[in-house]
């Protein structure tokens, strides 16, 4: 799955519908947010576009927006309020403690977070990443050592209606 909101004719697909292990059917759909990030379609538009396919086909649909602002991506979550089942927040692996059910029914986070070191920088060992900041130069990127984080988000679904019931952040530090 890559975002839906690509230029036509890029390789993979914008949305996956597949079926739980009890016979119901999910749709997850990726789209890409525009402010600061590069030039794509419309994510608002491309969603018009694809939940009327999906939504004949089930009603439990999940999101993934990968965008940086906030401001988009809590635009993006009121604009699909009630239509979708949860609308999780990626890319600045940071997670936040907003998470929610708006007022019509969808979860909604802005940043589901991180999976990986705990004390790094997106997963690489500090140091690098600040010497590549001060020098400009390029660097060998490097795993952080030490404890790992495990981020996320867990979801309770009315399956009749697709609308959520409960959200729960996860977050979760393991000794290696």
């Amino acid at each position: 799955v890559r975002p839906a909101n690509y230029p036509p004719g890029t390789p993979g697909k914008g949305y996956v519908l597949d079926h739980l292990p009890d016979g119901r059917k999910i749709a997850v759909i990726n789209l890409s947010g525009r402010v600061f990030m590069p030039d794509l379609d419309c994510p608002f538009r491309a969603v018009e576009y694809i939940l009327p396919m999906i939504q004949g086909e089930t009603v439990n649909i999940v999101v993934d927006f990968h965008a940086e602002a906030t401001s988009e991506k809590k635009a993006f979550g009121y604009f699909v309020d009630g239509q979708v089942s949860a609308v999780f927040g990626t890319h600045t692996h940071v997670q936040t403690a907003d998470e929610k059910i708006l007022p019509k029914g969808t979860a909604y986070i802005t940043d589901v977070g991180m999976t990986g070191p705990e004390e790094s920088v997106l997963g690489i060992d500090p140091e690098i990443v600040i010497r590549k900041f001060i020098t400009q130069l390029p660097v060998k990127f490097q795993l952080a050592g030490g404890p790992l984080q495990f981020n996320g988000v867990v979801i309770d679904i009315n399956t009749t209606n697709g609308l959520c019931k409960s959200v729960e952040r996860v977050n979760t530090i393991l000794e290696r």
